[in-house]
């Protein structure tokens, strides 16, 4: 099902004979986008803000939204410039070399391969309100691993199909979870109880940092909004579709997800859910939420429609991360020659198919170390957003450094939206708390092992650790300054709340401009594209 690589001579760089497809069109990625953001995170997450926050976490949907728009819009201008499928491992080891390159696409492969593992555990936690031997004690038993992996074959069998399939099966899939959340919600806020936004605790009452938690909880569904770029090569006219696309999608995921947190904090009936009044930390503890609430307010259907839905959202949300994973895998080996060959073949679907394979048995490893939704949510939303910032940097070195290039959409003032790019995306990661960093970080280092391919490839010198070497030490850093930061987070308070903060931006400023004027020297060999 796959080729061999064919060189292409006179740059020794090794391409596959078989291509993508461009086969995705306008509303391919409308669904894309939606049904990675408005995936699992369906089942969880509305009700992890009102949690952290209180009432107040539903703030951190339109927050989160205002945060994530720079950092969105920056990858839709190196999408439309330069479409590659799993561009986000391209953008940042052609501005910089190995290291960045490797550190940043290493991290999106294993994030992305995360999501899989945790689409899976929610299904099994969700149906375990029904069937307990699947899930017991806050962790998926082995029969619910048998379940979970039985889940991951199915998403495989549509994930090697052509990529029109893998879009016209997620629309489908995307349109009726969309439908059926916004029945429940709408049926659910008709019972809404004003007095569970002001008589317990206040509207805010864990004040600010709860807030701030809450909006690092968001990310883990907004997350889904760079998939598109992942695959920007199978995308039919990218610089018309991806700006309209993902702008389109991001407000709608945004009200869907403010009417979810709205319609279970109108429902809430504490001695019902076995919590005290004014617990909002105990919503933690529900297994099933949605469901909880339908049967709270004498709604026993509602609540088996709701685990339906959370089936379908992670099943689509599966196909889309799972593909985008693959492509990055691909990537790492096409155009960056970091992973081994075997990963960059195609098959004659114009499918990564080596490289899905592999994402299939990590996929499965993670489902084995992580067995519950808690214990994988924290690692995957790290992984993720760790590689959000460095393409920050990439697109201000490519603005001075290939000001020419044809860009049909542009980010407007790029000096000042990169570096609050940068600064957003830092921020993500540290407000998700010591606990995950501590996990996530290690594993992105992990990826520097792969400089032996790219040693071997005469593909890494020391002209990609002079350009390279602030990435790890920034890593190091925000390690450190989570670990004496504000308790909030996950620290040990040295530095308390919102000072930890005003260091945190300060430090990551001074990282955003060593990696921008590290990139502007680099003279090694970066990406050898097979298109330029």
């Amino acid at each position: 099902m796959a080729n061999e690589a064919a060189d292409t001579g006179n740059k020794g760089v090794q391409t596959e004979k078989r291509e993508y497809r461009k086969e995705l069109n306008f509303w391919h990625i409308v669904f894309l986008t939606v049904g990675a953001i408005f995936g699992s995170a369906v089942a969880f997450v509305p009700v992890y803000v009102l949690a952290y926050g209180g009432p107040a976490g539903i703030l951190a949907w339109p927050i989160a939204f205002l945060l994530i728009l720079p950092i969105a819009f920056l990858y839709v201008e190196l999408g439309t410039m330069w479409p590659r499928s799993g561009g986000i491992a391209y953008y940042p080891a052609r501005s910089h070399g190995s290291i960045v390159g490797l550190m940043n696409g290493w991290s999106t492969f294993i994030g992305y391969t995360l999501a899989l593992p945790t689409e899976v555990a929610v299904v099994v936690e969700y149906f375990g309100l029904y069937y307990p031997p699947l899930y017991n004690n806050g962790t998926i038993t082995a029969l619910g691993i048998a379940v979970g992996v039985f889940i991951l074959v199915l998403i495989f069998i549509v994930e090697i199909r052509h990529v029109k399939v893998i879009g016209n099966v997620n629309n489908i899939f995307t349109i009726i979870k969309v439908l059926m959340m916004v029945i429940i919600a709408l049926v659910l806020i008709s019972f809404f109880d004003g007095k569970n936004l002001t008589l317990y605790g206040g509207f805010a009452p864990m004040g600010f940092p709860g807030i701030f938690l809450a909006i690092s909880a968001t990310i883990f569904a907004y997350a889904g909004f760079r998939q598109p770029i992942d695959y920007a090569e199978e995308i039919k006219e990218p610089g018309k579709v991806l700006p309209k696309a993902i702008g389109i999608s991001l407000v709608i995921v945004m009200i869907l997800y403010i009417l979810e947190s709205v319609a279970f904090v109108g429902t809430i009936n504490w001695g019902k859910l076995n919590l005290s009044s004014g617990n909002w930390g105990g919503l933690f503890s529900l297994g099933s939420p949605y469901s909880s609430a339908s049967i709270n307010v004498g709604l026993a259907a509602f609540a088996v429609a709701a685990v339906i839905v959370i089936i379908i959202a992670s099943f689509s949300d599966g196909i889309v991360y799972w593909g985008g994973a693959a492509r990055v895998g691909n990537t790492l080996s096409r155009y960056d020659r970091y992973f081994p060959d075997f990963f960059s073949r195609l098959s004659k679907r114009g499918i990564p198919f080596n490289s899905v394979v592999v994402v299939f048995g990590i996929a499965i490893f993670y489902l084995l170390l992580l067995p519950s939704f808690a214990s994988l949510i924290g690692v995957f939303i790290d992984a993720v957003v760790i590689s959000y910032a460095q393409s920050a940097i990439s697109l201000a070195i490519f603005r001075k450094k290939y000001p020419n290039e044809n860009r049909p959409y542009r980010l407007p003032v790029y000096k000042v939206m990169t570096p609050v790019a940068y600064v957003i995306a830092g921020l993500l990661v540290y407000w998700s708390g010591f606990h995950a960093m501590e996990i996530a970080i290690p594993s992105v280092f992990a990826g520097l092992l792969f400089l032996i391919i790219a040693k071997r490839k005469n593909n890494f010198s020391m002209a990609d650790v002079r350009s390279g070497i602030w990435l790890p030490i920034y890593l190091v850093v925000i390690v450190l300054l989570s670990y004496v930061g504000s308790a909030y987070f996950g620290g040990k308070n040295y530095i308390p709340f919102p000072w930890d903060n005003l260091v945190f931006i300060a430090v990551t400023l001074v990282f955003f401009y060593w990696g921008y004027y590290s990139g502007m020297k680099y003279t090694g060999k970066g990406v050898l594209d097979v298109t330029d």
